[in-house]
């Protein structure tokens, strides 16, 4: 320091100013190591935060169909006012759609440049996808067939929307559901959003094969800002076609392609890293920020046929559902963290490891119920009706327990029996194999 140039109090001042920025600095370095450390140091596997994710999706899903849309409640009522935070219940949905893109899109960026790239992948999406989807529709099927026969009166009204039959086998029944503006039998309407990524499935892959990094960077990024547009358009063009802005794979392509930006994203460690050193950005700024946004929603516009959430609310609901994924990955400590993984939730990954078959089979169930006590669709506006709601909760997951572990798992193992071969040793083939099982 010059003499003459400070005095004794800039020399105290400086040196408390420097202890200062130094502390700082320090402390900065041991919050990114220790937002280094939380990351999983091996993706293979099971992660119990995906597993308690897909539980929250599957358990929305539930609530949506057993507990609000056929619910009949006085306006003003308590139960009213108890149904106020489940407005967005049907996004469970889209919270699958966000898994899907993030763990479809990790595994085919694990595999790209393995020698059976596409034989593998889809031989794996075959015996965990088709098999009990083809039992499904087999009880569709025997069931409408009861029903036109006269066989079976008291469901009669769970085949008021049938479609044809035949674009279920291919995976194109959003499309007669869509234009047709019908659901299907009763209890196999919910699969529109199976034949959405199935058609997804058969686009993705290419992407990431052929594509270069900033290549698949930029499809991404046209497919999310594509979406809104398309279902804009929709609305404006076709308001009477309201089933097709929710229901067709391009206009959802936003939910599930940025689920594979966020697999990009853990991939690359510069990435990653940097998102590990926000944690704080994260937890005051970007989730606050976000789930204001969906109180908005919930209040003002809570419809998937409102224009407000149509157009930016979709987007809006898969970016949140992102952040909370990335943020429970890159944060194991969190709160976030650790609710979807502690031994007392632990119930959130079994409900998640059951999720594609309940999915499949709970409004089958509920109808049945229903109809063959009362000879009328689902509705819970008396106590022995939610009794019987409550059963039919009971008896599904029973069932999709039982499916699971002597029907779909066994079936898993043997699309896993093949594996990805690559040419030459590649790192980790991250989340490829065992955490897709249950999805």
């Amino acid at each position: 320091m010059t003499p003459g140039v400070f005095s004794s109090g800039d020399d105290a001042k400086a040196m408390t100013d420097g202890a200062v920025a130094l502390s700082e600095a320090l402390a900065r370095a041991r919050e990114l190591r220790m937002s280094a450390s939380s990351l999983p140091a091996d993706l293979t596997g099971r992660i119990p935060e995906l597993d308690g994710l897909r539980g929250v999706a599957i358990g929305l899903v539930l609530i949506q169909h057993y507990f609000i849309y056929h619910a009949s409640v006085r306006p003003g009522s308590v139960f009213a006012y108890l149904q106020v935070p489940a407005r967005l219940a049907w996004s469970g949905v889209d919270l699958f759609f966000v898994l899907s893109g993030f763990l479809i899109g990790g595994i085919l960026l694990d595999a790209k440049s393995s020698a059976n790239y596409f034989q593998v992948f889809y031989r794996r999406r075959f015996f965990r996808i088709v098999p009990i989807y083809a039992a499904t529709l087999a009880l569709a099927w025997g069931l409408n067939y009861l029903i036109k026969t006269g066989v079976a009166p008291r469901i009669a009204w769970m085949s008021r929307e049938a479609i044809s039959w035949w674009p279920y086998l291919f995976f194109l029944q959003n499309f007669w559901m869509s234009f047709l503006t019908a659901a299907g039998v009763f209890g196999i309407g919910v699969t529109w959003s199976l034949a959405v990524e199935e058609q997804f499935y058969l686009t993705l892959p290419l992407l990431v094969r052929f594509l270069s990094r900033r290549g698949l960077l930029a499809a991404l990024a046209a497919g999310v800002m594509i979406a809104p547009a398309l279902r804009v358009g929709l609305y404006v063009t076709h308001p009477h076609l309201y089933y097709s802005w929710f229901m067709l794979m391009p206009c959802r392509a936003d939910s599930l392609l940025l689920g594979v930006t966020g697999a990009l994203v853990m991939r690359d460690a510069t990435c990653r890293a940097w998102l590990a050193g926000r944690q704080r950005l994260f937890s005051y700024i970007v989730l606050p920020v976000l789930l204001v946004g969906l109180a908005i929603f919930s209040l003002k516009a809570a419809s998937a046929a409102d224009f407000p959430m149509l157009s930016v609310g979709f987007t809006w609901l898969a970016v949140y559902y992102l952040v909370v994924l990335l943020y429970a990955l890159l944060w194991r400590e969190s709160w976030v963290s650790r609710c979807l993984r502690w031994a007392w939730l632990g119930w959130l990954g079994w409900l998640g490891t059951i999720a594609y078959g309940t999915y499949l089979l709970h409004e089958f169930v509920l109808g049945l119920l229903h109809g063959i006590i009362w000879s009328r669709p689902p509705l819970t506006s008396s106590l022995s009706e939610f009794c019987v709601t409550v059963i039919a909760l009971g008896v599904t997951l029973a069932i999709c327990r039982l499916s699971w572990i002597n029907f779909e798992k066994p079936l898993v193992k043997i699309g896993h029996r093949v594996n990805y071969r690559f040419v030459k040793q590649q790192g980790s083939v991250g989340l490829s194999t065992g955490i897709v099982e249950g999805n």
